[in-house]
């Protein structure tokens, strides 16, 4: 609750109750603070008269809004991440010229996740 606008926090025993109750269905603290720091942002310099007070933002569940948004962020992050990491481990099979930018740490990570291996890694120049 301390992530929502001072201004527009009422009735704190609900709001307690009802962020408990959240996070007892299995929603993560830390993603529920965000989606509260992403509403505070969207509804940056609304009048009162404009705002959802915070017993009602968590009443009406308007956090999921939030969540879902957070949720899809993360995935598209997951998507980016396995593209680069495939990316990586086409240049080591290819044994590309760009192999000498692979860093360590992720040369480790790609024989981890075995889309590499250490002889495929050590035939493109690099040290497993």
């Amino acid at each position: 609750m301390a992530a929502y606008p001072e201004d527009r926090i009422r009735d704190r025993r609900t709001n307690l109750r009802l962020i408990a109750a959240a996070v007892k269905a299995g929603v993560e603290p830390d993603d529920l603070k965000q989606a509260v720091k992403a509403y505070a942002k969207e509804s940056e310099g609304y009048t009162r008269s404009k705002v959802c007070f915070s017993d009602n933002w968590f009443k009406m569940r308007r956090w999921e809004k939030g969540l879902a948004q957070i949720q899809a962020d993360r995935e598209k992050a997951r998507e980016a991440e396995a593209k680069g990491r495939a990316s990586l481990a086409e240049w080591i099979h290819e044994r590309h010229p760009l192999c000498r930018h692979i860093t360590n740490g992720q040369i480790e990570d790609l024989i981890a996740s075995k889309l590499v291996t250490p002889e495929q890694v050590r035939a493109a120049g690099l040290q497993a």
